[in-house]
Order: C-alpha cells, then sequence, then structure tokens
C-alpha cells in the first residue's frame, strides 16, 4: 500500500468517473496547465490495497512536463464499486477493464503511456498478453515481479488473508497498525479507503500475490510482437520484489532498467521527483524511437 504524503490536488486535477463495461471507475485526472503543449497522457494502475492517491505526488511534475495523468481506482478498491456479489474477481476482469480504459483514452490520438504499480504489473501484464496490440505508445513497469511475492513479503500477505478471515478489513489494518498516521487527514483518508475497498477483491488478490506464476516470457514476446518500448523501474531500498530480480526481469524482457536512490516499495510516493524525471526520460526516447524493441 502506498499512503501519499497530502491529499490536496495541484491546478489542473480533479476528479472524474470513467465508464466501463463493468461499471464506473473513480479517477483523477491532471492536465497540463495553460500555455503547455500536450505531450502524451499516462495511466496509472495501482496496486494491492492501493488506489488511485497512490501516484498524487506526480500529477503536478508530470503535467507541468506536458504529459495529461490519469490515475484510478481498479474495480472494488477504495471509490471505485465493488463487483456483484454473484461475480467473482479474476485477474483477467481486471485486465479486460484497463484493455477497455487503454482504447477509450487512445481515442483522442494522444500518446498514451501506462505505468503499472506492484499488483498492477500482473494487471498490465493479463492486459498485454491476453489480446491484440493495444494503442500504447510505451509500458513502464514499477516495483513489480516476475510473478509470486517472495519472502518475506510473502509471509505478510499469508497474514494478511489470516486476519482477514477472521477481522473485517478495518479491524484487520488496526490490527496491523496499517491505519496509522501523524497527519489527521491522510489516517482519515487511509480510513476511508480501508472501508472502500472490498473485502472479496483485497483477498482475491493476496492469493493472486502468492501464486501468480511467472510470466515473464509471455510479456515479452508480446511486447516484442507489439513492437512497444518497456522499462522496469524499482526503489534502490525495494523490499517487496528484490533489485536483482526485478532487474533480472528487465533482462529477459530486453528492457532498460533504473533503480531509484531513496526509494523502497512505493517510489511513487518516496521519490515522486526523481521518478517522473526517469519516467520523462523514458518517454522523450520512446517519442524519437531509441527504445524500440529490436526485432
Amino acid at each position: 500500500m502506498s499512503t501519499p504524503p497530502y491529499l490536496g490536488l495541484p491546478p489542473g486535477a480533479h476528479r472524474v468517473a470513467l465508464s466501463v463495461a463493468a461499471g464506473p471507475l473513480s479517477a483523477l485526472e491532471a492536465s497540463p496547465p495553460e500555455g503547455v503543449e500536450l505531450r502524451g497522457e499516462v495511466l496509472c494502475v495501482p496496486g494491492f490495497t492501493g488506489s488511485k492517491e497512490d501516484f498524487l505526488p506526480l500529477l503536478e511534475p508530470l503535467s507541468r512536463a506536458g504529459v495529461r495523468v490519469l490515475t484510478f481506482d481498479q474495480r472494488g478498491q477504495c471509490d471505485s464499486p465493488a463487483l456483484p456479489r454473484n461475480r467473482p474477481y479474476t485477474l483477467q476482469g481486471y485486465g479486460r477493464e484497463l484493455r477497455e480504459l487503454i482504447e477509450q483514452r487512445a481515442e483522442s490520438g494522444v500518446p498514451v503511456h501506462l505505468l503499472a504499480h506492484s499488483f498492477g504489473g500482473y494487471v498490465a501484464r493479463q492486459a498485454l498478453v491476453e489480446g491484440p496490440r493495444l494503442p500504447l505508445a510505451s509500458v513502464t513497469l514499477l516495483g513489480t515481479g516476475p510473478g509470486a511475492v517472495p519472502r518475506p513479503a510473502s509471509d505478510r500477505v499469508r497474514f494478511f488473508l489470516g486476519v482477514t478471515r477472521v477481522l473485517n478489513p478495518v479491524l484487520g489494518n488496526r490490527v496491523l497498525l496499517l491505519d496509522r498516521h501523524r497527519d489527521p487527514q491522510v489516517q482519515a483518508f487511509i480510513r476511508h479507503r480501508i472501508r472502500g475497498n472490498d473485502t472479496r477483491s483485497l483477498r482475491a488478490i493476496a492469493r493472486w500475490l502468492l501464486t501468480e506464476p511467472d510470466r515473464v516470457d509471455e510479456l515479452a514476446a508480446a511486447l516484442l510482437r507489439d513492437r512497444l518500448p518497456c522499462t522496469v523501474l524499482c526503489g534502490a531500498d525495494e523490499t517487496t520484489w528484490s533489485v536483482a530480480e526485478q532487474r533480472a526481469m528487465a533482462v529477459r524482457l530486453d528492457a532498460p532498467f533504473a533503480a531509484i536512490p531513496g526509494g523502497g516499495h512505493s517510489v511513487n510516493v518516496e521519490q515522486p521527483g526523481l521518478l517522473a524525471e526517469a519516467l520523462l526520460e523514458f518517454w522523450a526516447r520512446c517519442e524519437i524511437g531509441e527504445d524500440q524493441p529490436a526485432v
């Protein structure tokens, strides 16, 4: 879970509702200020127990650079409605919703980049491998791995599953001390997000984090097929999937890799300035074709 350091929206940012087949999704959109040319758009996919607010610190630096930012709550996350009780959560379902969003956003003609954090990387991978080429300009995998989370992160996920088997998520997060923050507004938001997350969704994602197979070869084949640039980024102090594991994944994807100083698993809130610089540099290379996969 990424915890935003603040909740205020920068100028040009506002809340929006996105329409997809399964129902609305809650989102934040930040557009470049007046006088700044629109160069592209980035669609940000949050991870396990996360939300659209995970990317709040990126809104201003990216929009100032001419990139429109769209960050959304996935199905059953925070302010996005849950699935009906008779419909199970599946990774394929998450992937289909992401595909639908990408296709919608590309209709404007603006280059669309994908930024997927942690579990969001699973969703991005699913979206890319399960159908024909998506209208994307690039893919960035942030703090995610080739398959299931290794220990000790997997121990925390198992503990979460055990706690939520007997307690609701609100009480479970209080037991785990995950609802605390020195800023009362941020603490109130964390508790709002915990209440908003559908327990069925959380438990399904937790199980996938423990069982997802290594699908890097599938993703590499899709990226090569689609001639789609990809990069892998993480914090230099990453503790979920190790830096070495993510670097090895980048090699298998034939993708550039960078470990961002001073960041752990949530570089998006820990080092947003450095992350924004890395993203803008990668996207600039994509614009001139430097990061096209070799055939």
